[in-house]
């Protein structure tokens, strides 16, 4: 009886052995070792969800594309939601994107109008790049704020022709200040910049959510998991996801 109980305990032994050595062998592309390697993404924030905010009228956003008078496309498209986006700042970013570049005397322009005004607060010619991608510009560059409750269309364009704006291909979006709660102010203390992005979507602030979508991006610029989270943000929303690939 006692050789068969030292018998045993050996066996066990071996077998524990060999488990941890096998463990220890396990190639690098095995589940475990794909695990180990992704471990640095399971600090990243919960994918941003948008939630419609509670109030705002129904307004439509207009994006542009058209081949002519300019070499090749022009694609642009205004980064909003289909209906007036809110944000808690005076001084909101705003982002746009171009499918295609473009060349030739081409200008962008940058106009914002309130509802209860005959002319713009603003109306632009902005000096940047016209190539491919992402674009942004801050409101605090152009020295304009927004008014608290005021709804604003907002809108850039690529002007070929200055003389014949016929020819322009338009991009908007709509804008609402809205005061920030203080819950919203303890949700970001708690969730941190990396975190604010998803407290803004459940907020239902569009612009705020969006800033902070693009400042994890660029925090974090060797990292793939903010831009797939925002790609996805985009792509529910009905724009071009490319846009969340491109650098802020």
């Amino acid at each position: 009886m006692l050789r068969f109980a030292i018998a045993s305990l050996a066996f066990i032994v071996a077998a524990a052995s060999a488990n941890a050595l096998a463990a220890e062998e396990k190639p690098e592309g095995s589940t475990s070792a794909k695990a180990a390697a992704s471990t640095p993404d399971a600090t990243v924030a919960p994918t941003p969800v948008y939630r419609l905010p509670k109030v705002g009228k129904p307004r439509g956003r207009i994006g542009g594309g058209r081949r002519g008078p300019i070499a090749g496309a022009a694609d642009i498209r205004a980064l909003v939601p289909d209906h007036v986006g809110q944000t808690t700042s005076a001084q909101p970013s705003f982002y746009w994107y171009l499918g295609e570049p473009v060349s030739g005397d081409v200008v962008l322009e940058l106009t914002v109008v309130d509802e209860s005004s005959i002319d713009p607060m603003l109306d632009r010619r902005l000096e940047l790049p016209a190539a491919a991608g992402l674009q942004r510009i801050r409101l605090s560059e152009l020295g304009v704020s927004l008014e608290p409750d005021q709804e604003y269309q907002w809108s850039v364009a690529v002007v070929p022709d200055p003389d014949d704006h016929s020819k322009d291909v338009v991009a908007s979006g709509w804008v609402q200040r809205v005061p920030a709660s203080d819950a919203l102010s303890e949700q970001l203390a708690a969730a941190g910049p990396e975190g604010a992005a998803a407290v803004y979507g459940e907020a239902g602030l569009w612009y705020d959510m969006l800033d902070a979508a693009f400042e994890s991006i660029r925090a974090n610029p060797q990292s793939d998991a903010y831009r797939d989270q925002l790609a996805a943000v985009l792509e529910q929303a009905g724009l071009p996801e490319e846009a969340a690939r491109q650098r802020p």
